[in-house]
């Protein structure tokens, strides 16, 4: 399988490492328009062919790792090309492109799937198997923090950047599309483009979901916390023990509700590296047509919220009911 990747920057080359492991480096080729980013790979990756524009003929799969607002028409172009396109978060920047994209997609036969990297992350994937086993019970709430003071972007805000990360996650383990997003974000350093962002979803069955995301925060942040009726969970990526089960609830005691609290348990996860899972399930998909689990679907539900959201933003705070979202 040959597999050409679109983008060297920060975590393109990140992409470029973990195919160039799976499949050699003959076997890669790396676009980008920077010299100096195709420079580094091929130092760093002596057998990848690099190039300044892509070259649809002879590959088999592209990797999207360009900036947002290009993965719509480099998805588009690669698949009509007959590629298979796994594409870094957003798929788009709009849902009806997303449709678009999976429409075309599901024409050529050919995987389409997002680089939503957390659903792949051990400790999430152990996370949903306790949230299956019924471990948590009903789940009640979930408070997501992406905090640091990082890439400061001005090509998209802190929702579209940061965001899409949590959003997949939180729709992976409650197995379900919110009905109704608020949102409230403010603008700090560039005008128009907000840097911080808090997400409420509200789910059908009851459930919350909270989304804390900045990119002007002084303590790096990377947290879930989810509270079930039975029990809680804390997956925290930046401690040593990235996933604790909280053997705690709130009890009824005949009129009033009083917390017990049980000990913590330390969850064993595999300790596989979340962008090599990642690329393997892509690879995998495509040499058994079986669709992945971020597949362009997944990856639509995770830009519907993402509109949703910034249309409750521009709108104050406004809640916007998916139904009625476009």
């Amino acid at each position: 399988m040959r597999v050409v990747v679109v983008g060297a920057g920060g975590w393109g080359r990140n992409l470029v490492r973990v195919f160039c492991e799976l499949l050699g480096d003959e076997s890669i080729a790396v676009v980008d328009p920077d010299p100096a980013r195709r420079n580094e790979a091929a130092l760093k990756h002596p057998g990848v062919a690099t190039g300044e524009n892509p070259v649809w003929e002879d590959y088999d799969a592209v990797v999207i790792a360009a900036p947002a607002v290009l993965h719509f028409e480099l998805a588009r172009k690669a698949l009509e090309n007959g590629l298979h396109v796994l594409v870094e978060k957003p798929l788009s920047l709009a849902s009806e492109e997303a449709k678009d994209l999976i429409a075309l997609a599901e024409a050529r036969e050919r995987v389409l799937m997002v680089d939503h990297l957390l659903e792949y992350h051990p400790a999430v994937v152990r996370l949903k198997t306790l949230v299956d086993e019924g471990r948590l019970g009903r789940l009640l709430h979930l408070t997501s923090r992406r905090l640091n003071l990082g890439v400061i972007r001005a090509e998209e805000n802190a929702l579209w950047s940061l965001a899409p990360h949590d959003i997949s996650v939180i729709l992976y383990l409650l197995g379900q599309d919110p009905v109704s997003i608020s949102a409230h974000g403010a603008s700090y350093l560039q005008l128009g483009i907000p840097d911080v962002a808090h997400v409420t979803m509200m789910f059908s069955d009851g459930a919350m979901a909270l989304v804390h995301v900045s990119w002007l925060d002084p303590i790096k942040t990377r947290s879930l916390t989810v509270a079930g009726d039975r029990g809680m969970a804390v997956y925290d990526d930046m401690a040593d023990g990235k996933l604790m089960l909280h053997h705690k609830r709130a009890v009824g005691d005949g009129a009033r509700f009083v917390p017990e609290r049980g000990e913590k348990e330390a969850i064993e996860i595999d300790p596989s590296e979340p962008l090599r899972s990642m690329a393997e399930a892509f690879l995998t998909s495509v040499e058994t047509g079986q669709p992945p689990k971020s597949d362009g679907w997944d990856g639509w539900r995770v830009v519907r919220v993402l509109e949703a959201a910034q249309a409750s933003m521009d709108a104050g705070g406004i809640p916007v009911r998916m139904d009625e979202a476009r």
